[in-house]
Order: structure tokens, then C-alpha cells, then sequence
């Protein structure tokens, strides 16, 4: 855990610097999948938005169910992403936004410890 002292930050103005910094580094982080996944994800997206494809036919097949449901699992999927990243964002901005008007670096390190926690 970190102690906060007289001496952490130069000014109140070096410690939001910080912190905000954190804390779109943890919304990064929280938001974060591997490039290649994510472009495997976006083919399918696609795919299944447009009805179908030889990716979730195959996907299907290995799975021994049919492509409707792949197809219907993968909007479900996109969509449950899409509210996940929504909640990180308005964490994010809801706690930017407390560290702005946090008194002192001991409240920017509050907030924070608390948004990560909540992440």
C-alpha cells in the first residue's frame, strides 16, 4: 500500500496529474484484449451481422451445434462487451472527474484505490 506524505508530490496539481493518469491506465487495462483476438472478434461481429459466414459455419461444426445459435452467441456476446466497456467508461469519467475536485492528494488516492476496485 502507498503512504502519502508531505514529500509523494510536489503540489496538488503534480498529484491529480497522477492520478488521472492511473486511472485511464486501469480503464486501459480493464478494457484491454489481445489484438488478434479482437480482430477474430470483429470477423465474427461481422459475419453474424450480416447473417452468417464460413467462420461461424466452422465454428459451429467444430462445436456440433448449429450456426444460428454460434450466430445468435456472438451477438449476445458483442453486445454484453459493448455495456462492459460502457461501465468502465462512465467509471472512469465519474472518477476523473472526483479526483479534479478531490481537497488532496489522500482523496485522489481514495477515489482511486476505490475505482479500481470497482473495476
Amino acid at each position: 500500500m502507498t503512504t502519502l506524505n508531505a514529500h509523494t508530490f510536489a503540489s496538488r496539481d503534480d498529484a491529480e496529474k497522477h492520478y488521472l493518469a492511473l486511472i485511464d491506465s486501469a480503464a486501459a487495462t480493464a478494457r484491454y484484449i489481445d489484438p488478434a483476438l479482437a480482430e477474430v472478434y470483429r470477423e465474427k461481429l461481422a459475419e453474424a451481422k450480416a447473417g452468417g459466414g464460413p467462420r461461424l459455419i466452422a465454428e459451429a461444426a467444430a462445436l456440433g451445434i448449429d450456426a444460428e445459435t454460434v450466430l445468435n452467441g456472438v451477438l449476445k456476446n458483442h453486445e454484453q462487451r459493448q455495456q462492459h466497456i460502457h461501465r468502465i467508461e462512465l467509471a472512469r469519467i465519474t472518477a476523473k472527474a472526483a479526483v479534479r475536485n478531490a481537497a488532496n492528494a489522500a482523496a485522489m488516492h481514495r477515489i482511486y484505490r476505490e475505482y479500481q476496485e470497482a473495476l
